[in-house]
């Protein structure tokens, strides 16, 4: 029961943000004749696709888990490697639409820079030490911090235009706040073993800390899917499109 909770909620995550993915693109080559969409939307699929790998690589690893020795350890990898990418995928989505108006040497900076990141803590997620429990809060700690790296753009969105309002219709502050709230609460009930540490073998089958961050992930892949679909038809509007980037100049 407890691996199936494990399995079957990013199971069911990774079909419906595949289906999704699908109807957005199906959806956005109908609307688009002339191609003009082609960066924001490869910035959303990006977002998208990123997260149903993560779920795949999730799904994998606690199916598997359980076949033996190797297989966990492998799957382990994969699982905290989703992890990284998601996170990649987040910052590049956002940093596409928060920097929409700077040239794109900035924006390549940034995606440069997001990716290096990425790259470095999954270096680090392959280390052999990296799977022992020993490391479980180091791991949380490095999460957090490439998690951090995602408001780089944020940051200069802000300085840029003086206002956090105008980040917010940039980038939809308040989906990419709530994506960081939702997930550093699911890390930190798995890195705190609560409710399970508080209630010895009450959750053992069902609703430990695994189980509430599995959710918690979830919830904060859809959260931050609405406001990033929400922005791209925000920036396809004339009078933002048009207007908003000599407003901020």
């Amino acid at each position: 029961m407890r691996q199936a909770t494990n399995i079957w909620s990013h199971l069911l995550g990774a079909a419906l943000f595949l289906l999704g993915l699908v109807n957005f693109l199906h959806l956005r080559s109908l609307a688009s004749e002339d191609g003009s969409w082609a960066s924001d939307v490869a910035a959303v699929g990006v977002y998208y696709l990123c997260v149903v790998v993560c779920f795949v690589l999730s799904t994998a690893f606690h199916t598997f888990a359980d076949h033996s020795a190797a297989a966990h350890r492998f799957g382990n990898e994969l699982d905290h490697l989703g992890i990284v990418l998601v996170m990649w995928g987040t910052g590049v989505s956002g940093a596409h639409f928060t920097l929409y108006c700077e040239p794109p040497g900035i924006r390549a900076l940034y995606h440069a820079a997001l990716t290096s990141a990425a790259v470095g803590c999954g270096v680090f997620t392959l280390r052999p030490a990296f799977r022992h429990p020993t490391y479980r809060t180091m791991r949380f700690l490095m999460y957090c911090g490439l998690g951090a790296s995602l408001f780089a753009p944020a940051l200069h969105g802000w300085a840029r235009s003086g206002s956090l309002a105008a980040v917010g219709e940039m980038m939809g502050l308040g989906s990419f706040l709530g994506l960081a709230g939702i997930n550093f609460a699911g890390a930190a009930l798995y890195a705190a073993r609560v409710p399970e540490r508080w209630f010895p073998g009450t959750f053992d089958l069902l609703g430990q800390s695994h189980n509430l961050m599995h959710v918690l992930v979830f919830t904060g892949a859809l959260v931050r899917l609405n406001g990033l679909l929400a922005v791209m038809e925000q920036w396809r509007q004339d009078t933002l499109a048009n207007g908003f980037c000599q407003s901020v100049s």
